[in-house]
């Protein structure tokens, strides 16, 4: 009787306790990590709720993180429960603070909650799991590499069902993966290691925050527990729980080049033309390689200024190396140049700060001389100045002798007059003649143009079909600045095609009249 009693008690005070508590908030994570996400909700119970609007708790944004709803059935009366979650980031101890729920015309309060921070800790030897970063140089120059390795160590008696770990993300510093993982023994642990190469960006003194992994294990639910007791059922009713691992946290001293560099290594730099001769208005394709051991990707694009040229650099390509656990590669560049003169393309350099030499270096190439054939400043005079070792001497370009032969005709009138509109017919037919196939191969090669841009629907092949043309018309020079833009910067301009069809069949009628 007694036990009847107490379970009666229990009930009406559980009932009182659903009645009384129309609305609450629970903290789901009450105690986090720095860096860790804290969430809570606010769970109310009635017909029509009206939750407040949470933007910000103590200067940390907040963030809405879903709804959910439930039936509740109490001595026949039907109530529904609603719960709304929240998320924010806090790095410092925070109270949520109390909020107003408006539930059927009634506004209820919540309590506030406080949430504790915890500076994350690296575990220590002993532990089942261990996460732990290494460097082989903690003092570096800007440009400059080091090896970091991340070292995953786990016991031989501890379970993990799934690892995931962390990347490296280390401001002022670019980080590059250099292989897959290996692992060996060490001691009671398997060690995974994970290796990277660090290069320093900025000078400063810079802090490696601790990385994290998260260890998963499956943990059987009461249900297979009672009812089962096989792996198969046991992995159907069962559920993943993570657990957090930090590593250790690093420090690292960069010192700045000097005069600003930011390239260190060693280097060095060629050019070479495909052509030192070429047509006026048809391009040269100059290819720039720097190779070496270094920062490589730091190289930056080089632009070329040439007076009356015009100069289209594509975007480089570099290829990467490790070479005896040095970084290094190949920095390729293409760059088109078109003149209507003579030009000289100048020596380009490249500075950098040197680690065998251990101070500044310039490499450069040589210059190199284009001519042009057929340009706006290629002349045939008869009489020209040259200048030679001993002087100026006047060279005379000897014209050749033209030797007629007179013939003599009747003194006929009728026949001479005959031989004259003969000789007019003949010569007019023959220029008509030529021009019609002159005419016809140019209209040909004009019309395969027009062709080609037709069936041409990359920019960069377009580019490629308009450089020879980029000096005769603004059109086609506008054309080749868009897809310019398009290829290299990621811009979206529309080509116009209908005026390169014009154009082109303009030139087509200049060149038959």
């Amino acid at each position: 009787m007694k036990q009847h009693l107490g379970k009666i008690v229990l009930l009406i005070l559980f009932t009182f306790s659903l009645y009384a508590s129309s609305v609450k908030l629970e903290v789901n994570t009450p105690t986090i990590y720095k860096g860790d996400y804290a969430k809570f909700t606010i769970r109310a119970s009635g017909n029509n709720i009206d939750f407040p609007t949470i933007k910000e708790i103590e200067g940390f944004s907040v963030h809405p993180n879903g709804t959910s709803s439930s039936i509740n059935i109490i001595n026949g009366n039907v109530t529904k429960t609603y719960a709304k979650s929240y998320v924010f980031k806090p790095d410092k101890e925070v109270t949520i603070p109390s909020f107003n729920v408006t539930i059927d015309g009634k506004i209820y309060t919540t309590k506030p909650k406080k949430i504790t921070i915890l500076e994350p800790q690296a575990a220590t030897n002993g532990d089942p799991y261990i996460l732990e970063l290494k460097v082989n140089k903690s003092n570096l120059k800007v440009g400059q590499s080091t090896q970091l390795k991340i070292l995953y160590k786990q016991r031989f008696d501890a379970k993990a069902d799934k690892i995931n770990i962390s990347e490296p993300k280390i401001d002022n510093f670019w980080v590059k993966k250099l292989r897959d993982q290996k692992q060996y023994q060490e001691g009671n642990y398997i060690v995974t290691e994970y290796d990277y190469l660090i290069f320093a960006q900025k000078p400063g003194k810079f802090h490696i925050k601790p990385i994290i992994a998260n260890i998963g294990k499956f943990v059987q639910r009461s249900i297979s527990d009672n009812f089962f007791n096989d792996p198969f059922f046991n992995s159907m009713f069962s559920e993943l729980k993570w657990k957090k691992v930090y590593s250790n946290d690093l420090a690292i001293q960069v010192e700045p080049l000097p005069n600003g560099l930011e390239l260190f290594g060693d280097f060095t730099i060629s050019a070479t033309v495909d052509k030192k001769s070429v047509y006026a208005n048809k391009p040269v394709n100059l290819t720039i390689k720097v190779e070496g051991v270094g920062n490589i990707d730091d190289v930056q694009k080089f632009d070329l200024n040439i007076e009356n040229a015009v100069v289209y650099a594509d975007k480089p390509k570099i290829e990467s190396f490790l070479k005896n656990g040095e970084y290094g590669g190949i920095f390729s560049q293409k760059i088109a140049i078109i003149a209507d003169r003579n030009y000289t393309i100048p020596p380009i350099k490249l500075q950098f700060f040197s680690k065998k030499e251990n101070r500044i270096k310039t490499v450069k190439t040589e210059p190199i001389s284009i001519a042009v054939i057929g340009g706006s400043t290629t002349t045939t005079p008869t009489t020209a100045k040259v200048e030679t070792a001993n002087g100026v001497q006047e060279s005379t370009k000897t014209e050749p002798k033209v030797i007629t032969k007179k013939v003599e005709v009747e003194k006929n009138p009728a026949l001479k007059y005959i031989l004259f509109i003969a000789g007019l017919l003949l010569g007019a037919s023959a220029v008509i003649l030529y021009n019609r196939f002159k005419n016809r191969g140019k209209r040909k090669k004009e019309n395969d143009i027009i062709k080609r841009i037709k069936n041409t629907k990359d920019n960069k092949k377009l580019f490629d079909i308009l450089l020879p043309y980029a000096n005769d018309n603004e059109v086609i020079a506008q054309t080749l600045k868009a897809l310019e833009e398009n290829i290299y910067k990621g811009a979206k301009n529309k080509i116009d095609k209908q005026k390169l069809y014009d154009y082109f069949l303009d030139l087509e009628e200049q060149k038959r009249s």
